[in-house]
């Protein structure tokens, strides 16, 4: 079962739903179903849950039974073409002319007294944006992608739904796609709080299950690229520092350096995967990291000169 279709089960599982928050779903479903107008009421879904909770919705809000038809194909629909059953459900929701279907009646939304008006608004927003999402919203994958959408036909309809949505304070936008408008979150914030408010709890909680376990595995990644990093520069610096003894060595020059930094020379090539400050405490005494690196940087000089200019540099060195 995808993503998707998991919010959706769940969604419409959702049970004890006051009156008020019953009639804001109904009139999310129908509203952005398949039709909602005079010539027929209708929904086609993949979902036999949607189907379900579809017709529920409107026995319960209308008292009209539905009858849910299955394709070949494996979709589910309902139509409602009686024309005093279109005039009954399109009456309980005052919907009457076609502006009524491509704009979202508020009246809808609210039917509880105006002293409980804030706190009912809030859940019959929510109940209707689940309807809504159940009819013509979808939802990716957390673990590939964030993003949810709702396809709508009328773009002053899609604006009204983003206008709720932004009520909330959700990062919701809208985009035309092939002549059809679409409201989305991509922001995962935004996706939690709206399945919250929709009802979807346990979605919510897997998204941000998911968010954890996404940041862990980048911060573990970011740590493994800066530690293999780290180690590529000492591998790398510690094979230009033993190749330039081992040159020494073998032009018979690595016996005129004071014996200190002979010592610290074998001391390299016997650790060639210590770091600077390893080696620096393999040293007796102690060395910091700056004094090991100085060491190192006139080792690689040293053998780029001649056994004359060796010679000379120590001379001078111990002169001065």
């Amino acid at each position: 079962m995808s993503f998707s279709a998991e919010v959706k089960n769940e969604l419409s599982k959702i049970e004890n739903i006051p009156p008020c928050c019953l009639h804001a779903m109904a009139y999310g479903m129908l509203l952005f179903g398949r039709s909602f107008n005079g010539r027929g009421v209708s929904i086609m879904t993949e979902h036999k849950c949607v189907a379900q909770k579809y017709t529920e919705l409107l026995k319960k809000c209308t008292g009209i039974d539905a009858v849910i038809h299955i394709s070949t194909a494996g979709k589910y629909s309902i139509n409602i073409e009686n024309q005093n059953e279109i005039k009954k459900i399109l009456s309980s929701f005052s919907v009457n002319d076609s502006f009524a279907i491509s704009r979202i009646n508020r009246a809808n939304l609210l039917n509880e007294t105006e002293d409980e008006k804030s706190e009912i608004l809030n859940c019959c927003n929510g109940a209707f944006l689940r309807g809504a999402f159940l009819s013509c919203g979808t939802i990716s994958d957390p673990n590939k992608s964030y993003h949810l959408e709702f396809v709508v036909p009328f773009k002053t309809l899609s604006l009204d739904l983003l206008k709720i949505l932004t009520e909330f304070d959700l990062k919701a936008k809208h985009m035309s796609r092939r002549g059809v408008n679409v409201i989305y979150l991509k922001d995962s914030g935004s996706i939690e709080d709206l399945l919250n408010i929709m009802g979807a709890k346990i979605s919510a909680f897997e998204i941000m299950n998911i968010k954890i376990y996404k940041d862990i595995r980048n911060a573990s990644n970011r740590q493994t690229n800066f530690s293999f990093a780290n180690i590529s520069r000492t591998v790398s610096a510690s094979l230009e520092q033993s190749h330039a003894i081992q040159k020494m060595i073998e032009a018979n020059t690595f016996s005129l350096l004071p014996d200190e930094l002979q010592a610290f020379a074998k001391l390299r090539l016997e650790n060639p995967e210590a770091s600077l400050r390893e080696l620096g405490e393999m040293c007796e005494p102690p060395l910091s990291r700056s004094a090991v690196n100085y060491r190192l940087k006139k080792l690689i000089s040293y053998s780029q000169k001649t056994h004359e200019e060796i010679i000379s540099l120590i001379n001078n060195s111990e002169g001065s």
